[in-house]
């Protein structure tokens, strides 16, 4: 008996997302679907002033709807929103600051929601493009050093996992109210996933593409809103549960910084410096709008 199908539905939010809206839904667009059917694409402009929807709307597929609100929500609202009127089995949400791999990537971070039914949340997995600067090719080294370390410890068994590249069931996604105020609503939904009992999953062969920010201005803002949407997390489920889901066990931090420093010392440096400066930006100023300012570097993703 030929299985049956499942149903699926793709989500972004796009704020200025000119650069590279027609790449991540053209990459969406061409996946292969074995498995599962895409009933619909939803692109929600949240606030965009460029040309977002007009690329997006110019996009010839009848699954794509593009949603124009003029009003600057943040990602959590917006995400929220999807949550509420996709109609399908499962959502995939996927930045719009990103593509997808392969022609493969949708239906392998779907796929567990057909193997096990009890799986809620599904996190995939994110790739760095090669990098074109310095700091880029500083950030990539930790990037490449940590996936090395896969066998001793997978970074997916942790809240590092859900990053951009997510997937919710039905039951799951219907249940879920990210707070307006959240700036990581990814690891948010990951812990909530975990708190409430249902099932979450890290598919390593799911993957989309995304770039590193390249300019120190941009990985200052990004790093310090990671930090915060950290802490963040407190409030919700307790210390002990957050810093236990982020744990990166001594010994692999140890041989992390080694590769690292093997690779690309003067980078890993510059980084470690920097990424200082971000844990004390993060204690003078943890009220972080969740409506920050674009980070441009990391938008120009066509491979050429």
């Amino acid at each position: 008996m030929k299985q049956k199908k499942l149903i699926v539905s793709v989500g972004t939010s796009a704020f200025n997302e000119e650069h590279n809206i027609k790449n991540m839904l053209e990459s969406v667009i061409s996946q292969r679907e074995k498995t599962i059917k895409t009933k619909e694409i939803i692109v929600i402009s949240d606030g965009s002033t460029d040309k977002t929807v007009k690329i997006a709307k110019s996009i010839k597929d009848k699954r794509i709807s593009v949603i124009d609100d003029k009003r600057r929500m943040g990602l959590p609202m917006r995400i929220n929103q999807m949550l509420k009127i996709f109609s399908s089995d499962v959502l995939v949400i996927v930045d719009s600051d990103m593509i997808m791999k392969n022609k493969d990537a949708v239906e392998n971070i779907t796929k567990k929601f057909i193997e096990d039914k009890e799986t809620a949340f599904v996190c995939g997995n994110t790739e760095p493009l090669p990098a074109r600067t310095f700091l880029e090719s500083a950030i990539n080294n930790y990037i490449y050093a940590r996936n090395s370390l896969e066998n001793e410890f997978s970074i997916g068994s942790t809240a590092y996992g859900a990053h951009a590249f997510i997937a919710f069931s039905k039951k799951f996604g219907k249940f879920l109210s990210i707070p307006k105020n959240i700036l990581n609503p990814d690891a948010y939904s990951y812990f909530m996933c975990k708190s409430k009992g249902y099932k979450t999953v890290f598919v390593k062969d799911a993957v989309a593409f995304y770039r590193s920010p390249q300019s120190i201005r941009d990985h200052i803002n990004q790093a310090t809103r990671h930090i915060i949407g950290g802490l963040q997390l407190y409030k919700y489920f307790g210390k002990e549960v957050v810093d236990r889901g982020f744990t990166v066990p001594k010994p692999v931090l140890t041989k992390l910084m080694f590769l690292q420093l093997k690779k690309n010392p003067v980078g890993y440096i510059v980084l470690k410096l920097l990424n200082f400066n971000c844990q004390y930006l993060s204690k003078k100023n943890n009220n972080f709008d969740p409506k920050w300012t674009t980070i441009k570097s990391s938008k120009k993703l066509l491979i050429v």
